[in-house]
């Protein structure tokens, strides 16, 4: 594919917050709106899912503050084969950490399984003999099964097939996902490695313009999303409504999930930061990301890109609308047409009303997901 954490204090103007489903931040931590019979496996939280019945709340999973096993609901979990241990969770006296025996020599942690793949790869990459950064090569082989066809080759070149070849001969193999820490999505390395390598290489845009690097990222998840608006136009008018309720949803099967925009976010802020130091290490940076980095991942990425609401939503309107690039133009036409059909209404055929309407669901979404993160964070 080219181409949502409430705090119980969170009010977003303008934004639907959290839904079934969705995403929903609390003080005690990241959870998913479910009915509370299905919160099996953690324990919920009231007034984070606000949207919703009563029967919907917070369902959060975290581990015990010492890591020696998983926070449940006492009254609505068993601890079978464990033991329950107070003090140890967050929430009210029915949240206990259930405990249950280990190994008698468990094994060391290990470090980040992602993380050790890029200092392999990037190792391989400072001893290959070519004429290309190592952050670089690193990107490519994380996009060269996925991301490397025609239109990618256009849009910002191919890869450098030798280094693959070499890569291979190392006995190295492609991991196709790893676990983000904040959300527990499984994030696609292809379709970041791909974003990360168009922001490395094609200069990101400043102001409300658009580059190649917008369009390896959000620019094109924002497009085949614009295509499914209208193919679900009949059903919800309303594109400003659509966002809210289906934009970077953890849940819903759309081209521009939770998931994506994790991976824009990520790899814009990675790659904008090799960019700017080309001595440091994409692991490095990634690792950095993994391990704490990741509680203000969204701001960076938002405010980085997109400054403010007006801003934001002037830029994506020219996401959607033809300019001066005829290889970005072309994708557009066939981004949206492959999600809406060949006689989709094209965003150039749209009123300024139901432009602006659209544009607005597109940057309220943005950041009220910047507000859900700011006020988890605090």
């Amino acid at each position: 594919m080219l181409f949502a954490y409430l705090s119980t204090v969170a009010v977003l103007v303008g934004v639907s917050t959290a839904r079934i489903g969705d995403v929903c931040r609390a003080p005690q931590g990241s959870g998913t709106c479910k009915s509370e019979n299905s919160c099996t496996t953690g324990f919920t939280v009231i007034d984070a899912c606000p949207n919703d019945p009563a029967s919907v709340k917070c369902c959060i999973q975290a581990a015990c503050k010492d890591n020696s096993g998983q926070c449940l609901d006492k009254s609505r979990n068993s601890c079978a084969g464990g033991t329950w241990k107070t003090d140890l969770c967050p929430g009210g006296s029915n949240v206990q950490c259930c405990q249950k025996p280990t190994t008698p020599n468990p094994p060391a942690p290990v470090s980040n399984p992602f993380v050790d793949y890029l200092r392999r790869l990037h190792d391989l990459a400072t001893k290959y003999k070519g004429d290309r950064p190592a952050n670089q090569l690193v990107m490519e082989w994380l996009r060269h099964e996925e991301y490397n066809g025609i239109e990618w080759k256009a849009l910002i070149g191919g890869v450098d097939d030798d280094f693959t070849e070499y890569v291979e001969k190392a006995g190295v193999s492609s991991i196709a996902t790893f676990k983000d820490p904040e959300y527990g999505l499984d994030i696609k390395i292809s379709h970041l490695g791909a974003c990360m390598n168009g922001v490395f290489v094609k200069d990101p845009a400043a102001g409300t313009d658009n580059t190649r690097a917008d369009v390896t990222g959000w620019g094109g998840d924002w497009m085949t999303f614009y295509g499914e608006w209208r193919r679900d136009s009949d059903d919800e008018p309303k594109g400003g409504k659509y966002c809210l309720d289906h934009m970077c949803n953890a849940v819903d099967d759309t081209t521009f999930k939770l998931r994506d925009l994790v991976e824009d976010g990520d790899c814009y802020n990675v790659g904008m930061r090799l960019r700017a130091n080309p001595s440091l290490n994409i692991a490095d940076e990634m690792e950095r990301v993994l391990t704490g980095g990741y509680k203000t991942r969204m701001k960076s990425f938002v405010e980085g890109r997109f400054k403010d609401r007006a801003t934001a939503q002037a830029i994506a309107k020219s996401m959607l609308l033809p300019g001066n690039d005829v290889t970005i133009n072309a994708g557009r036409i066939r981004l949206i047409q492959q999600n809406g059909g060949f006689f989709v209404k094209l965003p150039l055929w749209l009123s300024d009303e139901d432009m602006n309407d659209l544009t607005k669901g597109f940057a309220d979404r943005l950041f009220g997901i910047v507000q859900l993160e700011n006020a988890a964070s605090q």
